[in-house]
């Protein structure tokens, strides 16, 4: 890893929204599809982890929802409440949820935000602690890449302009001890020489060992889809999204 710290912990700060950007327009596309595919009932209690500076929050709140940002980010935390002084923002690690037991009617993972950790291990903790804050009977919405259209369309070194800062990105799968990674090593430049370099990683996880980490975490009533519309899975679909119950 390129930083001494994790790389979640330095990765996401005040310049990490600009790179967002292209992402806004998808922001009420995500947040509905998670309300539909729950079926979640009016004024529902989500659970937002790793909200970032809570584009997809924002959405809950304006739909009637109760949601709660959790993300390890002061920064982007800061940008949250900026954005949306009414909402209830928490700073916190995933793995350890400083909530109370059954405090959740759903918890969502949107938008790539699992998969972070070095350890599959660690992965598994935040998803026992999504189950343990989620009422019996509440949902889990969880958004990642599906590997093999990410294999087949891995995106090319680029350099691009973006909110006036120059941008150069390179993207990489690597095989690591446990499994694939894909990583995205960014340099961003803004006008008077400001440079800030970014690194990202996360965890490849095919459909079935998927499934079978949210098995092992006690959830009950996983499905699978290829898309935020529930198009069933295939090779070539970009998303793959799943959904859970914490068993009554």
């Amino acid at each position: 890893m390129p930083h001494d710290r994790p790389w979640y912990e330095t990765g996401f700060d005040a310049d990490y929204p600009l790179m967002q950007t292209f992402e806004e327009a998808k922001t009420e596309i995500q947040a509905t599809s998670a309300e539909w595919l729950l079926n979640l009932n009016p004024r529902a209690r989500i659970l937002d982890l790793c909200c970032g500076y809570g584009r997809h929050s924002q959405a809950w709140s304006r739909a009637g929802h109760r949601p709660v940002g959790l993300d390890l980010s002061a920064d982007l935390l800061d940008m949250a409440r900026e954005r949306h002084p009414e909402g209830i923002w928490v700073r916190g690690d995933a793995r350890r949820l400083p909530f109370a037991r059954a405090a959740f009617d759903a918890a969502t993972f949107m938008f790539v935000s699992f998969g972070y950790f070095a350890a599959a291990a660690e992965d598994l903790e935040a998803l026992r602690e999504a189950r343990r804050v989620l009422r019996p009977g509440g949902s889990l919405y969880l958004d990642i890449k599906l590997p093999s259209s990410l294999r087949a369309n891995l995106p090319p070194d680029a350099a691009f302009t973006i909110g006036g800062a120059d941008v150069t990105e390179t993207s990489r799968i690597v095989q690591t001890p446990e499994g694939e990674r894909y990583e995205i090593r960014r340099t961003l430049r803004r006008p008077g020489g400001r440079e800030r370099r970014f690194f990202y990683s996360v965890r490849l996880y095919e459909p079935e060992a998927l499934g079978a980490q949210l098995q092992e975490a006690g959830f009950g009533d996983i499905h699978l889809y290829g898309d935020y519309d529930a198009t069933p899975l295939a090779p070539d679909l970009p998303r793959l999204v799943a959904t859970a119950k914490n068993p009554a």
